[in-house]
């Protein structure tokens, strides 16, 4: 799969969920869970100790109905091993050149972390797939995402950081192509307890939500057409 054909599957399911765990069995069922709540994507944190292990195990299990991706990525060794382990995108916190540079020459897609201006602009300039503003709820939310979108109408943007089904909507009406979430659908306590049903249903709901925000955009742009 070319880095664009995944970039491509992310924005049409619109959402990234993040796991941030250190043991394999129970991230292969928080994995499936979200997959059964209709995203068939999954990043990976390697935060955690033993992450690679855990990402290597989910992507063994289950790269042929999931795509899989490593995140909180800083540096271009993090990207080395992310993609050895079976990683097909990168996310990062942060702008790291380094990081960019070592995914595009294993072919992945990369979304790097920017919140200045100046860090969207160098993001942009180094080829990044899509800039992850990040953290959304520090940097004015969605006002924030919409000055940007209009000083850079060309760039892609992923909103992350304090984003969840109460305010997803306004993200993808502001522009995103995608939302990245982490405990809003895979929180420690759920995982912890065993309660992947819990991951299902959020997974649910946060993919309708998705979907209710892009027929409205499609609706009104469709409006303001008709109205020329």
């Amino acid at each position: 799969m070319s880095k664009l054909d995944t970039f491509e599957r992310v924005k049409e399911a619109g959402i990234i969920p993040a796991i941030r765990t250190s043991d394999r069995s129970e991230a292969i069922k928080a994995a499936e869970a979200i997959r059964t709540g209709g995203i068939p994507i999954i990043e990976v944190s390697l935060a955690p100790p033993n992450a690679l292990d855990v990402l290597d195990s989910i992507a063994a299990a289950l790269s042929g109905s999931m795509l899989i991706g490593a995140g909180t990525v800083v540096d271009a060794e993090g990207v080395r091993q992310a993609a050895l382990a079976g990683a097909r995108f990168i996310v990062t916190p942060g702008f790291s050149a380094e990081a960019v540079a070592k995914a595009k020459e294993f072919g992945l897609a990369i979304f790097a972390g920017a919140m200045t201006p100046t860090e969207v602009q160098t993001a942009s300039a180094a080829g990044v797939d899509a800039v992850k503003l990040f953290p959304c709820f520090a940097t004015g939310g969605v006002r924030y995402l919409k000055a940007l979108r209009g000083q850079y109408p060309h760039v892609e943007f992923i909103a992350s950081g304090g984003i969840g089904l109460d305010n997803c909507e306004e993200y993808i009406r502001a522009g995103a192509c995608a939302i990245g979430v982490g405990g809003e659908i895979a929180d420690f306590e759920s995982m912890a307890a065993g309660s992947f049903g819990v991951l299902t249903v959020r997974a649910k709901r946060l993919r309708e939500a998705i979907r209710n925000a892009r027929g409205l955009r499609e609706s009104l742009s469709f409006n303001i057409g008709e109205g020329r």
